[in-house]
């Protein structure tokens, strides 16, 4: 008879720090060229921060997970800063049954483009670094139950 093999709970823990390490590699310096730039002074010292925390700690649980939490908040902000809605009447000819109307698009600063333009990979290590996160709670409230018994 044979069983299927599966991962252990530690090859999974590996696997999952092993997606987070490689995703902090050069983010930093991601935070430093792609973002700082494109920010407001108390905005770019806060992710000025977390790129710090990035070079001076090779944290990747809740620690990391908090200031790219933080990085994206600043982000996100800037760009809602810097989207606009530009209102394009629709000519009169092409309307049915009203006499106005308008086609509304987003117009984004270029601070804003290039913030969504860097945005992806940060997105990316947060998801990451949350999914490493849960993924020890859950061992270790798994081991605190197998312990009460």
């Amino acid at each position: 008879m044979s069983f299927a093999s599966s991962r252990s709970l530690f090859d999974q823990q590996l696997e999952l720090i092993r997606i987070v390490v490689a995703m902090r590699h050069g983010m930093a310096e991601h935070l430093r060229r792609r973002v700082l730039p494109h920010l407001d002074p108390d905005a770019r010292e806060t992710v000025q921060d977390t790129a710090d925390f990035l070079d001076e700690h090779d944290d990747i649980a809740i620690n990391l997970l908090c200031f790219v939490d933080i990085a994206l908040a600043e982000m996100r902000e800037a760009i809602a800063a810097g989207t606009s809605e530009k209102r394009v009447p629709i000519p009169r000819e092409r309307l049915i049954g009203t006499s106005e109307a308008y086609d509304v698009y987003r117009v984004l600063s270029p601070q804003a483009e290039a913030l969504t333009a860097a945005l992806l990979p940060i997105e990316e290590l947060a998801r990451a670094t949350s999914q490493l996160v849960q993924f020890a709670e859950a061992v270790r409230l798994s081991a605190d139950i197998v312990n009460l018994t």
